[in-house]
């Protein structure tokens, strides 16, 4: 990509999360204090560059993967797929967490978030004790080891995983009932597993543009 290939599409993205924040706001404007926690733990630091900076002293190949789920889209992915507050949500790759705080404030049930870079966890885990009656907890590990037994529905936003990475969260899966509720973005399960169908799939924006997002389940 070019230079103003590269500063296109970093304005692009910019006016993206501008409109996103505003749109947020409005409708939920109650979520303002933990938006603001957040932006002050980052206030000197830039997620992209963190995620960067880790992927690389991994020696991981593609040292530019890192995305998060809009506020919005989180909020259409509660209602279209009915989570609710008996729900136990693990969000796979949480990233910040901010989406993690978010779908607990909004559905009003249990989020744990799974990351594998320690500054992203240890920043939520401290955010997180400004808001004691939010049910969030975080964990620093890989995801495919972490327990999965006691979730009733997950969130994959695996966009840039590799095949290797998804069918090893797609075997964990295999074990689950057949009631859990397994969010995806940008593929179904089934395109790596006949152990699964799509139940309902429905359309999101992204920063980098519209995706499908797929409710799938254990057949």
């Amino acid at each position: 990509m070019d230079f103003f290939s590269s500063f296109w599409l970093f304005i692009k993205v910019r006016l993206f999360f501008l409109n996103e924040t505003r749109k947020v706001r409005s409708l939920f404007p109650e979520f303002l204090p933990y938006e603001q926690a957040f932006k002050k733990a980052y206030r000197f630091r830039n997620s992209f560059a963190i995620c960067r900076k880790f992927l690389k002293k991994r020696g991981e190949k593609c040292i530019h993967a890192y995305g998060e789920t809009p506020l919005s889209v989180f909020a259409k992915i509660a209602k279209e797929c009915d989570l609710n507050r008996k729900d136990l949500l693990i969000e796979l790759g949480c990233g910040r967490g901010l989406g993690t705080f978010f779908l607990s404030y909004l559905v009003g049930c249990r989020v744990i978030g799974i990351d594998w870079i320690p500054f992203f966890i240890e920043t939520a885990k401290r955010v997180s004790q400004n808001f004691p009656s939010l049910q969030v907890e975080f964990f620093c590990q890989e995801m495919h080891l972490y327990d999965f037994s006691q979730a009733t529905a997950f969130y994959l936003y695996g966009t840039c995983l590799s095949d290797e990475n998804i069918i090893q969260l797609t075997e964990k899966f295999k074990s689950l009932p057949s009631s859990v509720k397994i969010i995806t973005v940008s593929y179904p399960l089934n395109d790596f597993s006949n152990h699964f169908s799509t139940i309902k799939r429905f359309n999101a924006v992204f920063p980098w543009g519209e995706a499908e997002v797929f409710l799938n389940r254990k057949l």
